[in-house]
């Protein structure tokens, strides 16, 4: 079972999120697969899960509630094809998945001949999608894997300098990265990689200097940004330390290993992994 959410008002507007599950969380909580860092939206707010019936949407008890198409929702209600979900700052359109069962009638209708010209069809476009993926620098079918799963990953490295569609297609997935920052913890750690990729590949690309110079001013702002988030999650973590409220110090060094799942500029990352490795000396960080 599949479905996809996409932002119809709020940061983020009009990006796509498909889930291939039957339930998906959300809320500001880090553990959430959607995660809203608002103040508006509780730990966990609201869920959309597949019943027998169909899709629902769930209030989780939270403070401010959800609406579905204008109207509150007082605890579970159905979901239809482009029905409108408001949870916070945030209205998500909801799109059902197609079921498989409607492509295996389509198949079983379709003549042996049909089938035969699909079937080549489907490879020949197979094969000129994988030509094009690897000599425009889209990302693999396992680097969009890891990005569905959210497990945490370093900065790729460009296999060579003086690419300009490679260093072009880094800059785009940042600025998505960029747009989708308070949709996920990690999409400005993401940006900021993906613009440090860009540059490497600009370097001595030909006629890449437009370009090279907004790259350059992206950087030096993702990592502004990172290093006042990085501060920002830094105090609350050692507050709650000051204060003796150590379960609750060690949620917010998590949440730090969230907003950064590799190196960076500010070094973010590694105090975060001291700090839970210190208090939890036979657990292993990844």
């Amino acid at each position: 079972m599949s479905f996809a959410l996409t932002i119809a008002a709020g940061s983020g507007r009009r990006r796509r999120f498909r889930f291939e599950r039957e339930s998906v969380s959300i809320g500001r909580a880090p553990e959430n697969d959607v995660v809203l860092n608002d103040a508006g939206v509780s730990r966990t707010h609201a869920r959309i899960e597949r019943k027998a019936s169909g899709w629902v949407v769930t209030d989780r008890a939270s403070a401010n509630g959800i609406e579905l198409n204008g109207a509150a929702v007082v605890a579970t209600a159905p979901l239809r094809e482009g029905d409108r979900i408001v949870v916070g700052p945030v209205t998500f359109e909801f799109r059902p998945g197609l079921e498989k069962t409607g492509w295996r009638r389509r198949w079983k209708r379709t003549s042996l001949p049909a089938r035969a010209g699909l079937l080549a069809l489907a490879v020949l476009l197979a094969g000129i999608a994988v030509t094009c993926a690897t000599g425009s620098g889209q990302p693999s079918p396992v680097e969009r894997s890891e990005a569905r799963s959210g497990a945490p990953r370093q900065p790729a490295a460009p296999t060579s300098k003086g690419d300009l569609a490679a260093g072009r297609a880094a800059y785009e997935r940042g600025k998505r990265k960029l747009a989708e920052r308070r949709v996920a913890p990690r999409n400005l750690y993401d940006a900021w990689a993906s613009f440090v990729a860009a540059g490497e590949h600009l370097k001595d690309a030909a006629g890449a200097l437009p370009l090279r110079d907004e790259v350059a001013r992206l950087v030096a702002g993702s990592e502004r940004d990172l290093r006042r988030e990085c501060q920002r999650l830094l105090f609350v973590a050692a507050r709650f330390e000051r204060y003796g409220q150590l379960d609750r110090a060690q949620q917010a060094w998590r949440e730090v290993l969230l907003h950064f799942p590799g190196e960076d500029p500010a070094g973010c990352r590694r105090q975060a992994e001291e700090s839970v490795a210190s208090s939890q000396p036979d657990e292993r960080i990844e």
